[in-house]
């Protein structure tokens, strides 16, 4: 082998005539790819990795046509990437996989830690929209979801010797609880363009005798309702018609106490006094509990929560009114607390105080938060208790102000005076037991015990679902006697204004079977654990994507920094292999000739 360094315009003319008649099978690929490789470099018509323009040179024959290239080849030689093996091409294309996963997982973590999205999501199946699931459940719940309604009777065991002098406080008893089954559909429903609905509560009642320790047919000795309230309506009216009414009650002969039985007392009896035009309004029976069982006379209007979820359950009508008219003063008379049976958990979520509104008082009842509690084995809950100053006196709650201006008399702190909201019927309702009362307030009675855990009312309201799984509502009735002409002489042994204590209700969830329970777990429990899965499952899957972006950058990088790295050696290879040029133009031309093609150029035979 020869290498032979000349002048371009004498020895490639002999080369192309060797290489004609002898050199074709004998002259390498690779010699003839640096050749060419070298006089592209040395006419300047590199463009890149392989390829170049066909120029003028002087050993140049012609032109050749730049390669097409694809939108992938150039984003791979902008990013310097050309010539990747498949291997390359997956890993490109796993980068770009793990780039948009990434994306998604962050912008995932940062909903789920940092928002509320997701249980503002769950709280739209919350919601009261016509015809949705939620509002037909309302509407008709399952009985398995009643509530249960308990029933005391105070017992007037002595009365009899107290009027008669013969004992120096009444004794009271406090008979029951008389245990029903309380099933409240929705009746007259009318869903309003505003995001409200509009009904009347439609009750029904089972007597369970096994919850219950006191039959509906013993017999009780209690105060005789319709006499006590006659007297106060009667002392309003006008003279004549006052003492034509007053002449006809003494001839019923009705005591200031009566003994009814239990079912009597609480649902009904036909009453002499109660059937008179002028005080009945054309009715005939009594009862206390008489106007529960049935459609309630009182339509409400509450919130269906479509446009504000904070707003939802709050109540904007009492029978078409936007506010009461009971009481002196705005602050009383407002009626946008909650329907008892359920809150919005947005409210909740602050555990500020909290309002329902109770038909029963007429009026709004707040609700403190007490802490967080665990119950039915492992549900936790929030408990909220009234305060107890609910029915403090002005001088301890000036809140209360505006309950007592517009009455006759503002009594003892312990009990509210509900006239007005009961048809200026003397009712006074108050805690059980006189709970958080004034002791003032049965200081002639004996067997009223005072009792926080059994007497005070609490709720234990899911958090999420804002409605009460554990509670108990409980108030007590009370009516205030007036020695009025009509009672001087049967009473002549009370004080004026003598509160009497008539019977005190608690209202609590009913026993919730095996099947309910799974359901209350299993929403409860099923929905944080698809919240826990989601909030560290969009952190685990962010950082595991971001690690194989980095490597994946780290092994692409890599492999163009070999590419350059290789690139450059072939150029020090190439310069080296040139040798210097000459001035003249001259270029080395390397060329592997066979051993006659060598002798021959020598003249050699």
């Amino acid at each position: 082998m020869h290498i032979h360094v000349c002048k371009s315009s004498q020895i490639i003319p002999q080369i192309l005539s060797q290489r004609m008649s002898h050199a074709t099978e004998d002259l390498t690929v690779q010699s003839k790819s640096k050749s060419n490789t070298l006089n592209s470099q040395r006419n300047g018509n590199t463009l890149g990795y392989g390829y170049s323009t066909g120029g003028g040179g002087s050993g140049g024959g012609g032109s050749s046509s730049p390669e097409k290239l694809t939108v992938l080849d150039m984003i791979l030689e902008s990013l310097g990437l050309r010539n990747l093996t498949s291997k390359d091409i997956g890993v490109l294309i796993m980068l770009g996989f793990m780039f948009l996963l990434f994306v998604i997982s962050v912008t995932g973590f940062f909903v789920m830690w940092f928002t509320e999205y997701y249980n503002n999501t769950m709280l739209k199946n919350l919601i009261l929209a016509e015809n949705s699931e939620t509002a037909n459940s309302w509407l008709q719940p399952d009985p398995k979801y009643d509530t249960l309604l308990k029933a005391h009777i105070f017992n007037y065991t002595n009365i009899e010797d107290f009027l008669a002098g013969r004992a120096d406080k009444m004794h009271v008893e406090d008979l029951g609880p008389l245990t029903y089954q309380e099933h409240t559909v929705k009746d007259q429903v009318s869903f309003n363009k505003n995001h409200t609905v509009t009904f009347r509560d439609k009750k029904s009642y089972k007597l369970l005798p096994e919850k219950s320790t006191l039959r509906e047919d013993d017999v009780v000795l209690v105060p005789n309702v319709p006499l006590l309230s006659a007297a106060v309506h009667v002392k309003r009216m006008p003279a004549f018609k006052r003492l034509l009414v007053t002449g006809t009650i003494k001839l019923f002969e009705e005591p200031l106490f009566k003994r009814l039985t239990a079912h009597e007392y609480l649902w009904g009896y036909r009453d002499k006094i109660i059937s008179l035009e002028s005080l009945g309004g054309g009715k005939t029976h009594f009862g206390l509990l008489k106007t529960r069982n049935g459609t309630s006379v009182d339509s409400v209007q509450l919130n269906t929560g479509e446009d504000d979820i904070s707003k939802f359950s709050i109540i904007t009508q009492f029978n078409g009114k936007p506010q009461l008219d009971f009481w002196q003063g705005d602050e009383c008379n407002r009626i946008d607390g909650s329907e008892p049976s359920m809150f919005s958990p947005i409210e909740l979520q602050t555990r500020n105080t909290v309002y329902v509104f109770l038909q029963v008082l007429c009026r709004k009842v707040p609700l403190h938060f007490e802490k967080e509690e665990t119950i039915y084995n492992d549900i936790d809950v929030l408990r909220y208790r009234t305060p107890l100053d609910v029915f403090a006196h002005p001088s301890e709650n000036p809140a209360n102000e505006c309950f007592c201006k517009n009455t006759d008399r503002c009594l003892p702190s312990g009990v509210i005076n509900a006239t007005k909201c009961y048809d200026d019927s003397p009712i006074f309702p108050s805690f059980p037991h006189f709970f958080s009362g004034d002791p003032v307030l049965y200081k002639d009675f004996e067997g009223i015990k005072p009792d926080a855990d059994l007497h005070q009312t609490y709720a234990d309201i899911h958090p999420r679902f804002g409605f009460p799984i554990s509670g108990a509502s409980r108030i007590q009735i009370n009516i205030m006697l007036d020695k009025t002409p009509l009672l001087r002489n049967q009473a002549a042994r009370l004080e004026n204004a003598t509160i009497l204590p008539l019977i005190w209700i608690e209202i609590t969830a009913g026993d919730f079977n095996d099947d309910v329970l799974h359901t209350l777990y299993v929403s409860t429990f099923g929905l944080d654990a698809i919240q826990l899965a989601l909030k560290y499952g969009t952190l685990l899957v962010s950082v595991t994507t971001f690690s194989l972006i980095v490597a994946s950058v780290y092994y692409l990088n890599s492999k163009r920094e070999e590419q350059q790295l290789e690139h450059s050696k072939s150029s020090a290879e190439l310069e080296a292999l040139a040798g210097p040029a000459t001035g003249n133009g001259s270029v080395v031309v390397v060329q592997v000739l066979p051993h006659s093609v060598s002798h021959a150029h020598r003249g050699e035979p």
